[in-house]
């Protein structure tokens, strides 16, 4: 279910020095606290593909901690967190999942930790990661690194950086066996481009 997710912002640093920074503050600082919506793109580098997977689509993020992914492109394909339970639906194959957010899933994982990244949820992460922060510039990276006691299978390392102005982040993830996903994401204005409802996508992803 729900397999090589993780979701990521931002683009190549600007020239300058880089200087430490608190990550703690900085989490807080990009945490979005009401709704946001960005459009992203996907890059996968799987250990038995001979190129990388790509997708590109929409991510919504809500007030109360939902989640919802849109994917458009190969295929469109809705994945969910809400009421800490996770959403799956690909219409193209009539196939629909649900599961609880506990789950014991390494995609479950990998998809409980984007929200915390995104969300700014910072007691979570703290409990399977050291972290790591510089600034250089206008632009911020935040380094993610298990703690010595977490299974390098099951936790992976994160890199997230982007810019002052709070709308370009990039999200890398990488596994202990070489797969790696990224995420390049631009959050989105209406009259920027299409406005999703998040409730309504919910609804199709649960199948109300």
């Amino acid at each position: 279910m729900m397999r090589g997710p993780c979701w990521l912002l931002a683009f190549l640093p600007l020239a300058g020095l880089a200087e430490p920074t608190n990550p703690i503050d900085l989490l807080a600082r990009i945490r979005q606290s009401g709704q946001a919506q960005f459009h992203y793109e996907e890059t996968r580098q799987l250990e038995l593909a001979s190129a990388p997977w790509q997708g590109q689509g929409y991510m919504l993020s809500g007030a109360d901690g939902g989640l919802v992914k849109l994917q458009l492109n190969p295929k469109r394909v809705i994945m969910a967190i809400a009421d800490e339970r996770m959403y799956y639906w690909d219409p193209e194959q009539n196939q629909r999942h649900t599961a609880p957010l506990d789950y014991a899933d390494q995609a479950a994982e990998q998809i409980k930790v984007f929200r915390s990244i995104l969300q700014g949820q910072t007691e979570q992460l703290q409990t399977n990661y050291d972290f790591t922060a510089e600034q250089n510039n206008k632009r911020w990276t935040l380094r993610l690194t298990p703690k010595p006691d977490q299974s390098v299978e099951e936790t992976p390392a994160i890199e997230i950086s982007g810019d002052d102005g709070d709308r370009e982040r990039r999200i890398l993830i990488r596994q202990a066996d070489g797969e790696s996903t990224e995420y390049r994401m631009l959050k989105t204005n209406p009259e920027q481009g299409p406005a999703y409802s998040m409730q309504s996508l919910l609804r199709e992803a649960i199948g109300d």
